[in-house]
């Protein structure tokens, strides 16, 4: 991790304590903790297809089209037809420092955290078809690749159920954000290969590959345009059991959501 981000994280950090910690009860504690899990989409199957077939139609269309424009210009407003399949998958960690105001049977908790998440969103499958006045058809498969690693800040309030019990529930609530910054170096790809028919000529196949870094797409619009993303925001909803091993050593194990889906396991050191 850089030295630039390490301050980043130390300032932040700084800040929330001295701003929140002051107005909180004299008998609280602190509590120190790691975590890790897997992160995906697949839980929402269809619904994400369907959102990213609608936000990937004008793309593929448009790109597809200008190439077949080259060669034939008179072919305009094609008839569009496109699903998409899907898979995504990638991981969580991060450090946290929680502080119980009311001390070590307490049940409310603030917490500060830096993360680190892979998400990588894999599409499979994009099956495409168009349909020219003329009766000409083009029908093509693409496929592509988004793969993110944000640096996430997080702000979570935390709730203990029955916290004396040596093992108990807990449910966090938490909202965050990643700069532009920590993810402009991550990259998107796709491929797409397609034949055109027109009626009484041979099959044409048509094909591009490309693959670009999002600062490198950010820097590509056109002038007046902005850019959709300026940080990625993120909220935290996890439902969890935690374990007591000592007075001052627990285990966790959690999940919920993390702009997708997320289980994740963790160790908390209490001061």
């Amino acid at each position: 991790m850089k030295t630039r981000t390490i301050h980043k994280i130390i300032a932040v950090f700084t800040f929330v304590f001295l701003v929140l910690v002051p107005g909180l009860s004299a008998d609280g504690h602190f509590e120190l903790g790691f975590h890790y899990g897997t992160w995906n989409l697949n839980l929402l199957g269809s619904l994400v297809e369907n959102g990213l077939s609608d936000a990937l139609e004008s793309a593929f269309k448009d790109a597809i089209l200008e190439e077949i424009q080259e060669d034939y210009p008179q072919f305009q407003d094609p008839v569009y037809d496109q699903s998409v399949q899907f898979d995504s998958g990638g991981n969580n960690y991060g450090f946290e420092i929680r502080w119980y105001p009311g001390g070590h049977d307490g049940s409310f908790s603030l917490g500060v955290s830096v993360e680190k998440t892979k998400m990588e969103v894999e599409l499979t499958e994009v099956a495409m078809d168009m349909t020219f006045q003329d009766g000409s058809t083009f029908s093509g498969l693409a496929d592509g690749n988004i793969a993110l690693n944000p640096l996430t800040f997080l702000l979570s309030l935390r709730w203990d159920i029955l916290p004396r019990s040596p093992v108990h529930p807990y449910i966090t609530l938490g909202v965050g954000a990643a700069a532009l910054s920590s993810f402009k170096d991550d990259t998107v790809s796709y491929s797409w290969m397609g034949e055109l028919n027109i009626m009484g000529q041979p099959a044409e196949t048509y094909l591009e590959t490309g693959s670009k870094t999002i600062e490198e797409i950010k820097d590509e619009l056109e002038e007046g345009e902005d850019f959709p993303l300026t940080f990625l925001p993120f909220i935290q909803l996890n439902l969890g059991l935690k374990g007591k091993i000592n007075d001052n050593i627990h285990l966790m194990v959690d999940a919920g959501i993390w702009d997708g889906f997320i289980i994740r396991g963790g160790i908390a050191l209490r001061l």
